[in-house]
């Protein structure tokens, strides 16, 4: 009996040791999605991520960043920067502003709505002020320390959306592809009616050429006799 007990406890032992394991092997890669950094001398520490990880073209997300008081534990959250702080993102060569907003029931927590529509890198700048401490800080997922946007056409089901890229090249060839149809439409019916026109004219002046042709034949006759 003493026997068997003890067989259990080295198992539950086995077992919490390996979920320790596990939780300390994930814990880099989940911190690895958000940028964290101290701000204002010292006074601020900060932690700025998508608010959902991964991010997916098209789904619904948002910009979000985390102020703490620097060094404290429990972090004691900094609360009103909503009002002073705003976040500009970029994507490509298109700039965008955003205001924030504090989420409900998690104080010093902040995200800026966004659905991203295009799949890449994309910065961040936040800028204003946190307690009256002046703020210019930019993010790029470049960097590695958050993702980039993505495709969501690996989970998408049953149907995957097709890329607005890809249909936007599409659209515009099929109407390049229409113009061009119509131009030749355009230039077939104007070598039509150039034609119907050539044919009248002609049929115009042929009986005229005749009545011309008799008369000479008939004054001819006249100086004859």
């Amino acid at each position: 009996m003493l026997v068997s007990i003890e067989m259990r406890l080295r198992h539950l032992a086995l077992v919490g040791s390996m979920a320790v394991l596990v939780a300390l092997l994930i814990a880099p890669s989940v911190s690895l999605a958000h940028e964290r950094r101290t701000l204002a001398a010292g006074k601020y520490d900060i932690v700025v991520g998508w608010d959902t990880e991964p991010p997916f073209v098209n789904q619904k997300n948002a910009a979000s960043i985390r102020i703490s008081r620097a060094g404290t534990n429990p972090a004691q959250a900094v609360t009103g920067a909503e009002k002073t702080l705003k976040v500009e993102v970029r994507q490509g060569g298109q700039t965008r502003a955003f205001e924030l907003r504090a989420v409900f029931g998690q104080p010093g927590y902040y995200v800026a709505d966004i659905v991203p529509t295009r799949a890449g890198d994309y910065i961040w700048t936040f800028s204003g002020s946190i307690g009256g401490d002046a703020v210019n800080e930019t993010f790029d997922t470049v960097d590695g320390k958050f993702d980039a946007v993505v495709a969501g056409t690996a989970v998408e089901f049953p149907v995957a959306t097709p890329d607005p890229n890809e249909v936007r090249i599409e659209l515009r060839a099929a109407e390049a592809a229409a113009e061009r149809a119509q131009m030749v439409g355009y230039v077939g019916a104007g070598l039509g009616v150039l034609g119907l026109l050539v044919a009248v004219l002609v049929w115009l002046t042929r009986p005229r050429a005749s009545r011309v042709s008799v008369a000479a034949r008939r004054a001819t006759g006249e100086r004859a006799s």
